[in-house]
């Protein structure tokens, strides 16, 4: 058999241990769990602590009683339980990086097709966190900032990156 299949774009990479990569998403809702007890350390609100855990209703175990993986979604809606937090307490979100990141992903390939249109042919970045993703000149802002944009819960699109000095 001819080694064609290693030039192909996803087969010629080396092999790396991913044994330590989660199957789901537990520790980064765990991360935002933990950014939103600091929010409310220092800004405490006994109901809006109580709306944050509402919106984070756990998931039902499995049938054999094991916990079940987070899926995206379920830290989808972490992450802006977070930021409504935030905004109540008037506090200034600190989303968890790779969360914030994972979200952000996902929403702007589902976001509705006004988001798309302004986001498509861009990379977007977040400017305190260590994420971008996407081809095209930069579109960026704060992680709290895109996020809200590609929510749907802000008209303020991500302006274009200062040229560098």
């Amino acid at each position: 058999m001819s080694d064609l299949w290693r030039e192909l774009p996803l087969f010629g990479r080396p092999r790396v241990d991913e044994s330590g990569v989660p199957d789901g998403w537990e520790g980064d809702v765990a991360a935002v769990r933990e950014a939103a007890a600091a929010a409310l350390a220092r800004h405490p609100d006994e109901a809006a602590a109580a709306a944050f855990e509402a919106a984070l209703r756990p998931a039902p175990p499995r049938r054999d009683g094991r916990p079940r993986r987070v899926k995206l979604a379920e830290l989808d809606r972490a992450v802006y339980a977070y930021l409504d937090l935030c905004t109540r307490l008037g506090a200034p979100p600190a989303v968890p990086e790779r969360a914030g990141g994972a979200v952000a992903l996902a929403r702007a390939t589902t976001a509705p097709t006004e988001i798309r249109a302004v986001v498509s042919g861009h990379a977007l970045r977040a400017t305190d966190a260590d994420w971008s993703f996407g081809r095209g000149p930069v579109l960026e802002d704060t992680a709290a900032a895109l996020l809200e944009f590609l929510g749907g819960r802000s008209l303020r699109a991500p302006h274009p990156a200062e040229p560098p000095r």
